[in-house]
């Protein structure tokens, strides 16, 4: 292995995850480069070098669907633990650093890997379909945190860079972007004049889930000076989100869970920031910030790995059906499809909750367009009783 110059500490990292390969029993190999970049502070190469290594295997995670995780912290932008371990489709048995270009601002590095197919550890009956994730623009819990920076359009454009992520390295799922449309808040989402919000906008959209990203906290400590205040040290500033996930039918919240993290804010005191450039995604706070959402991606693949996509008749002429699934949901010609009846029942408060009724009538997939696929009744009894909205479910 061909490590010029390697510190000691991420040559750790890396022979720690060549360790763990040396137990998998793959088969198919693949040789994948990635590059990472980093900007270089107060003159400390060997930092700026890990941060650039670090964010190259992150783009690896993404780019070949191998998981460089983790009981690892992220402090400042950098991992404070170095027990790294592998999961999901790939080992990697060998990594090397092919370049590196260290400029008088920042440092680039490439390294190639080659991985090896292996089995998923666990044990789940994969449909090999993407769900339609609809994602909306972020709610901002505190919006005065949001002038240190000046970060005009900041919840539009985490939303769209969480969107373009689970787009390039989802296996299970695609997202279906509305970063420019806000929802309200609070109990408005769960409920509003008798309707479910996720299920009507599960309808209009045809995404089977509604994933609402939310900033609890971005705040920055004050910058520090020094002796005659001559010069002022690099804040720290906060990285706290919420993803909540919505099933689009039911309407009820599947998974939920926080990220956090703090970085540093490496811009000028007045500077304003837009936060849709390339400029803040490369700098220690964005890199830090893409760390979570890439985790948060990789946490919904796991989920939805295990849960049966649900998609819905959406129209049905004579014995002919549309169903809401198709080509972007991995749905090809000659699929099966099991029909659910679904009966709308009211609750106590008479919202209405959907409930599958048992049906053994399965549809064969004769066209298939991006976003629906169409199949044919014959042959099924009781056929006049498959309605509009009825679920359907790979076999």
């Amino acid at each position: 292995m061909n490590m010029p110059n390697v510190s000691s500490k991420y040559l750790t990292i890396i022979m720690l995850v060549i360790l763990s390969a040396c137990f998998s029993h793959s088969v198919l190999a693949q040789r994948v480069e990635v590059s990472g970049k980093a900007k270089i502070i107060d003159g400390n190469i060997d930092k700026a070098r890990e941060d650039a290594i670090n964010q190259a295997l992150n783009y690896a995670s993404l780019k070949a669907g191998v998981n460089f995780n983790s009981q690892q912290s992220i402090n400042q932008g950098n991992l404070t633990q170095d027990a790294f371990q592998i999961k999901r489709m790939g080992q990697a048995n060998d990594i090397e650093l092919v370049s590196e270009i260290i400029s008088a601002s920042d440092i680039t590095v490439m390294l190639r890997l080659n991985l090896e197919s292996k089995p998923q550890a666990q044990q789940c009956h994969s449909q090999q379909l993407k769900a339609a994730i609809m994602i909306p623009q972020a709610i901002m819990r505190d919006r005065s945190q949001l002038r240190y920076g000046q970060l005009a359009n900041f919840e539009q454009a985490l939303s769209q860079q969480f969107g373009n992520l689970l787009n390039n390295g989802s296996d299970y799922s695609f997202a279906r972007m509305h970063a420019e449309e806000k929802l309200d808040h609070n109990n408005q989402l769960i409920n509003f004049k008798g309707q479910r919000i996720p299920s009507w906008l599960g309808e209009i959209t045809d995404s089977q889930y509604i994933l609402q990203p939310e900033i609890l906290d971005i705040s920055t400590e004050p910058y520090s000076s020094s002796l005659f205040g001559l010069w002022d040290e690099t804040p720290l500033r906060q990285i706290n989100l919420r993803f909540t996930m919505f099933q689009g039918i039911s309407g009820e919240k599947v998974w939920s869970k926080d990220y956090q993290a703090e970085a540093e804010w490496d811009f000028e005191r007045d500077e304003t920031v837009s936060p849709s450039t390339q400029r803040f995604w490369g700098s220690t706070y964005g890199q830090t910030m893409n760390q979570l959402l890439q985790q948060s991606t990789q946490d919904i693949d796991n989920l939805l790995n295990c849960r049966p996509l649900l998609g819905q008749i959406v129209a049905k002429q004579g014995n002919r059906i549309i169903i809401n699934l198709g080509r972007r949901n991995n749905v090809k010609m000659g699929d099966n499809f099991q029909i659910v009846l679904q009966q709308n029942i009211p609750d106590r408060v008479n919202l209405m909750r959907a409930v599958a009724t048992k049906n053994r009538a399965t549809v064969t997939i004769e066209q298939v367009s991006e976003e629906s696929a169409t199949a044919l009744l014959e042959g099924i009894e009781s056929s006049g009783n498959i309605q509009i909205q009825d679920i359907v479910i790979k076999i």
